[in-house]
C-alpha cells in the first residue's frame, strides 16, 4: 500500500510542476498569436499529462 501512495505523490508533484510550466509557456506563446486563453488551456493539459509521466519515471528511477 505504501508503494501506491508514493507513486501518487510523485505523480501529483510532477503534474503540478508540469501545469506551472504549461501555463507559463501558454502565456508566452499566446502573446505571439494573440490568443492567450486557448494557449493556457493547451499548456495546462499538455503540462499535466507530461507531469504525470515524469512522476512515474521519477518513481521508477528511485526504486
Amino acid at each position: 500500500m505504501k508503494n501506491k501512495d508514493e507513486i501518487k505523490t510523485y505523480m501529483l508533484e510532477g503534474m503540478s510542476i508540469g501545469m506551472c510550466i504549461g501555463v507559463s509557456l501558454g502565456v508566452n506563446i499566446g502573446m505571439f498569436i494573440n490568443n492567450i486563453p486557448i494557449c493556457i488551456c493547451f499548456g495546462i493539459s499538455i503540462g499535466s499529462g507530461l507531469g504525470l509521466l515524469i512522476g512515474v519515471l521519477i518513481k521508477k528511477d528511485k526504486s
